[in-house]
């Protein structure tokens, strides 16, 4: 069988009827492009599509990341449920083996994980100059590398490439800074809020928390001792036993760094500012902390109990005058010590869904000591 092939040229296209609205091929002159007029209302379409798209283009980045810090606290909560669960005296938090018992202030807070930070130089001797952040009370050169920190063994169980010196290595020390545990970077960390009780992070307001402290995120330590300097006791999960936290579910184990500051903001009760001489941060002219995620007073947090969630650290309807409102609630005194009445104040630390101090459970001695100076921690 075979086949008859039939050959048209443009010009029998041109001669067949073709259907309505079908234009035939042009030729020569009649093939024109768009106007300069065309191409610049496409052009402006398209500009104004982009700029439509931005702000939900935005959000859905701001979501992404909020999801990603989110999800590393709470991976960080398992981590710390995993090393209570192995530790000789079940403590729920991390403790790093290094202890400054001459000065409670600096242990506890940030060398329970993450990598070498550059904050507060001249902790130990070393290079001034550019290189002063190798002297850091966070980095290798202080003896809180990340070969030390505690539960970096458990998240990096393959472990990773690190000076693990104490000796001066500036190339080492300086690695130490760089290195990549992003299990402890929230990606919407971008620096201290305002102001704080850490001078040297709000001097260098484009440092991220991750840079400064090596973390972006801040254990609960909350410490007390008496006017004047003493014994400091441990009110909260660390230095402490999992099994005497009463409200594991409740208990605040770690917060992004700048909601740190949020609860200690200034105007706050008067039995936690005036009477023992800590007025809190100021917050500025707009009366507020704002989280890394772009919303006042919200930050994320991880609890003994391995859960994590946003939290807005905010009592409503406490505004004053002046603008300034309360962020938790506290008690005068501790209840179950009286020999501490009129002495020891802002001790009960709590808001909806949260609490810092681990109450009715007694206090735990630390051995360490608090010169009366500053804060206890």
């Amino acid at each position: 069988m075979g086949y008859n092939c039939i050959h048209l040229s443009y010009e029998g296209i041109d001669a067949m009827a073709l259907p309505p609205g079908l234009d035939r091929p042009c030729r020569g002159s009649a093939c024109q492009g768009f106007s300069l007029v065309e191409l610049l209302v496409i052009v402006v379409i398209f500009g104004l599509l982009a700029c439509l798209a931005q702000p939900s283009l935005e959000a859905a980045r701001q979501q992404s990341m909020h999801s990603t810090c989110l999800g590393r606290l709470a991976a960080i909560g398992e981590a710390t449920a995993v090393y209570s669960a192995e530790d000789p005296n079940g403590m729920a938090l991390p403790v790093h083996p290094l202890w400054w018992s001459s000065d409670s202030s600096i242990i506890g807070a940030y060398e329970w994980g993450g990598k070498s930070g550059i904050g507060a130089p001249g902790w130990v001797e070393g290079p001034g100059g550019d290189f002063a952040y190798l002297t850091s009370k966070f980095g290798t050169l202080a003896g809180f590398g990340p070969a030390t920190r505690p539960l970096n063994a458990i998240l990096y169980p393959h472990g990773f490439k690190d000076s693990a010196t104490p000796l001066f290595d500036r190339i080492g020390a300086t690695n130490d800074t760089k290195i990549h545990l992003d299990a402890y970077r929230c990606p919407a960390d971008n620096g201290p809020p305002l102001a704080a009780h850490c001078p040297d992070w709000v001097a260098n307001p484009q440092r991220s928390s991750f840079d400064h402290f090596g973390t972006s995120y801040n254990a609960n330590l909350f410490m007390t001792s008496y006017a004047g300097g003493g014994p400091v006791n441990s009110n909260s999960p660390y230095l402490r036993p999992v099994s005497r936290v009463p409200a594991p579910a409740r208990t605040l184990a770690y917060d992004e760094n700048i909601g740190r500051w949020a609860w200690a903001c200034k105007r706050e009760n008067w039995a936690c500012t005036q009477a023992v001489g800590l007025e809190g941060i100021d917050p500025g002219p707009t009366k507020a902390v704002r989280g890394w995620h772009g919303k006042n007073w919200t930050f994320n947090r991880a609890f003994v109990d391995a859960h994590a969630e946003s939290q807005k650290v905010f009592i409503e309807g406490t505004s004053d005058a002046e603008g300034y409102s309360e962020h938790y609630r506290n008690e005068l005194v501790f209840p179950d010590d009286p020999n501490t009445q009129a002495r020891s104040v802002c001790i009960i630390i709590r808001g909806e869904g949260w609490q810092m101090d681990t109450l009715p459970d007694p206090q735990i001695r630390t051995g360490l000591l608090w010169d009366g100076s500053d804060r206890v921690s």
